[in-house]
């Protein structure tokens, strides 16, 4: 699990819509849709990686806003690069790093 301080658990349960554990079953679920690590990265950077993105999106309180929001995969380099929900990024990550 990524490093969390303890005042931003709640910020991190809403983006992750389940609370800081995933099921072993979204789990695979998550790993199957968007596939493993990116060649490249440890845990660690995308431990720190997943925090970042925690921070960008701190002042967004609303689950429905961050529900709604698109974001491009970062890590997809190609012209151009798929888009997913920003909760899915983030609970992708999640299961990378767990």
């Amino acid at each position: 699990m990524s490093r969390v301080m303890s005042g931003d658990q709640d910020r991190h349960r809403v983006i992750q819509q389940g609370g800081p554990t995933l099921s072993p079953a979204r789990r695979k679920r998550l790993l199957k849709a968007y596939g493993p690590a990116p060649a490249g990265y440890t845990i660690e950077d995308l431990e720190c990686f997943l925090d970042l993105l925690y921070g960008l999106y701190s002042h967004i309180t609303s689950p429905k806003a961050l529900q709604e929001m698109i974001v491009s995969d970062p890590f997809d380099r190609s012209e151009r690069p798929r888009q997913l929900r920003l909760v899915d990024l983030a609970a992708w990550l999640e299961a990378l790093v767990s």
